[in-house]
């Protein structure tokens, strides 16, 4: 604390236990690393429909909150298709740039090439939010099948081949692509933790049918290196909910987005383009009353420099939205 100020980043630390993973290679003695990868302990209860991929990622940042790593910002690793309104989204493109540890602070993967490569990813080591085994083949139920979307490479399908289940809103009609966390099973990949085959179709039932019960993977943003956001909050009762203008703005290497709480809230601070993708979240999940600083510095949610350009943030609390434009000089 900072003269009232709490500062909180990306990478808050979490207590890690120190285990021993078995891995292909060896045993490995894990790290005092903060959590930033798990697969879902629960799905949402409705199949594959996730009320779209925000819904997934919301779902992350629950389970995530409960486990105690609610500070840092989570992902699910989803892919989508493209649409007539939006172009396809690449699971490998939205979950940051790694190194990702599980919840007992073994290492899964130290960077996006390592993650579609040769990583450390087994039954042993993708574990639920809380630290537990899911179940994988051979086990009571087979729980293996993972929701991804997506190709060997973490990318999507091409558009007409949906295997996102109508980009994670479908509940009956339509597939989804699944991987195997185990890498052992059937399809044409069965080793494959992120493209082994496609489901039967998208309902609780069909997803239950192959091994599979509606999880998926969540990451950490910005769990390596410097953060591109940073918040701080200051605690009060501010007589409204509100969205300020940021300063500077224009701006090249960083800017600050200010908003107030009138109440504790659900609050989703992103930024999209001017073609309505978004580009970054700034801030997901619960917030107490009192007033928000973020430093933004012009990045997205891969970590990537956005281009020179005009581009809009939005913060959506419980029953307000509001949106302000920002412009960013490189």
């Amino acid at each position: 604390m900072r003269g009232g100020v709490i500062v909180f980043s990306r990478t808050a630390i979490v207590l890690s236990a120190v285990v021993v993973a078995v891995y292909s290679s060896g045993p490995i003695a894990a790290q005092d690393a903060p959590m930033s990868f798990f697969i879902t302990s629960t799905g949402l209860g409705n199949g594959a429909d996730f009320g779209g991929i925000a819904g997934a990622d919301a779902h992350c940042q629950t389970l995530a909150g409960a486990a105690g790593a609610g500070a840092q910002i989570w992902r699910a690793y989803l892919s989508t298709q493209a649409t007539a309104d939006a172009p396809a989204i690449n699971a490998r493109d939205r979950i940051g740039s790694g190194p990702w540890y599980n919840a007992l602070g073994v290492l899964v993967a130290e960077s996006v090439e390592n993650l579609h490569g040769e990583n450390n990813l087994n039954k042993e080591t993708a574990l639920d939010e809380t630290g537990k085994v899911v179940n994988g083949r051979g086990d009571s139920p087979n729980q293996h099948d993972i929701l991804t979307g997506s190709q060997l490479d973490g990318t999507a399908f091409a558009p007409g081949d949906d295997l996102t289940c109508g980009n994670w809103t479908s509940s009956s009609e339509g597939s989804a692509q699944l991987g195997h966390h185990d890498r052992q099973g059937g399809g044409a990949n069965p080793t494959s933790w992120n493209s082994a085959h496609a489901s039967r179709g998208c309902s609780g039932s069909n997803l239950q049918s192959t091994g599979g019960n509606g999880y998926f993977y969540c990451f950490a943003l910005g769990s390596g290196g410097d953060t591109a956001v940073r918040e701080s909050f200051q605690m009060g009762q501010p007589d409204d909910s509100a969205l300020y203008p940021n300063y500077p703005n224009p701006f090249n290497s960083g800017t600050v987005l200010r908003f107030d709480l009138d109440v504790r809230s659900e609050v989703s601070l992103s930024v999209y383009n001017l073609s309505g993708q978004q580009v970054a979240m700034l801030v997901s999940g619960e917030r107490a009353a009192g007033r928000y600083s973020i430093q933004w510095d012009g990045r997205d949610d891969a970590g990537r420099s956005l281009a020179s350009g005009m581009y809009v943030y939005r913060l959506e609390t419980a029953g307000r939205v509001e949106a302000r434009k920002l412009m960013l000089l490189r």
